[in-house]
């Protein structure tokens, strides 16, 4: 048999058992009254394949049961009890409610990226067997399988740590009850807070925790079992390697050091003024008989 169908042959299976070991997306079951029916088309074009690097992040190689997206109208009790900030939540590792009405809020731009968030949040309570996983390791997995945190979220971080102090994982977990501006800030910890373990511990670090926990640990020591470290030494460890924040960006922001850059500039803009009024009389000169 020649060698180029003989290696076409070996392709053909070995795509064929990448495909076979590939997990399927989770299946999404669309419930709301005939009035939502057109939120409900828009919505069933989500592509579920989205999810699958939350399946690998979280550990899952089964999604489990069908998850139903309960879509509730403004007029509907449960949208009346419910915070008018709020356009979705998860239930555990069961549901997810959304109300399409709402607009959602930070840290997402859109209905389907709110629909992935909190789909997420279910894979992340089904990897865990149902465990009680805090609210600051929720979101920042959730985070962490769908978006690159941007320049702004990163100064915003700095300020954090130059002015707002360290604050331990359950004060994070608190945050989350407080105020827009609170939730912002809760946000923002939490994702800025797993990425940096994902980086310390490697990619795999919430499918070993996850794992550990449906093994019947409690989350901090699953936690613990997977870095090495409590996990209140690793948030000490994630400050401590950022405290040139603190240290650097008030000086960096205080008037002396801005007063010293706005008279550099300056020189450097006379410099170049002069430089150029230099090199035009020479040309003049040399242009002269």
């Amino acid at each position: 048999m020649p060698l180029a169908a003989v290696l076409a042959l070996i392709a053909v299976g070995w795509t064929g058992v990448a495909a076979a070991q590939a997990p399927d997306p989770p299946r999404l079951e669309w419930r709301a009254p005939e009035a939502l029916a057109p939120q409900v088309q828009r919505l069933d074009r989500f592509d579920a394949r989205r999810l699958l690097a939350v399946m690998r992040l979280v550990g899952l190689e089964d999604a489990g049961p069908p998850i139903p997206i309960i879509l509730v109208p403004e007029d509907a009790p449960l949208a009346r009890q419910t915070p008018a900030w709020v356009a979705a939540f998860a239930t555990g590792g069961r549901a997810v409610v959304l109300f399409p009405a709402r607009t959602p809020s930070y840290p997402h731009d859109s209905v389907e990226q709110l629909l992935q968030h909190e789909v997420a949040h279910v894979l992340i309570a089904r990897a865990a067997g149902g465990g009680h996983v805090p609210r600051w390791f929720h979101e920042g997995v959730a985070l962490a399988a769908e978006r690159t945190w941007t320049l702004g979220d990163r100064a915003w971080f700095a300020l954090d740590v130059a002015f707002g102090g360290k604050v331990a994982p359950s004060s994070v977990d608190r945050l989350f009850e407080g105020d827009l501006v609170s939730i912002r800030r809760a946000y923002r910890l939490s994702g800025l807070m797993v990425e940096d373990l994902l980086r310390a511990h490697g990619s795999d670090l919430p499918a070993r925790v996850l794992a550990a926990m449906r093994a019947g640990l409690a989350f901090e020591a699953a936690f613990e079992t997977s870095t090495g470290a409590s996990v209140d030494a690793a948030a000490r460890e994630f400050w401590h390697r950022r405290r040139l924040w603190a240290a650097w960006l008030p000086w960096l922001t205080s008037p002396a050091v801005l007063w010293i850059l706005v008279t550099l500039l300056a020189l450097a803009a006379i410099t170049r003024v002069a430089w150029r009024r230099a090199t035009r009389r020479w040309e003049e000169e040399e242009e002269d008989p």
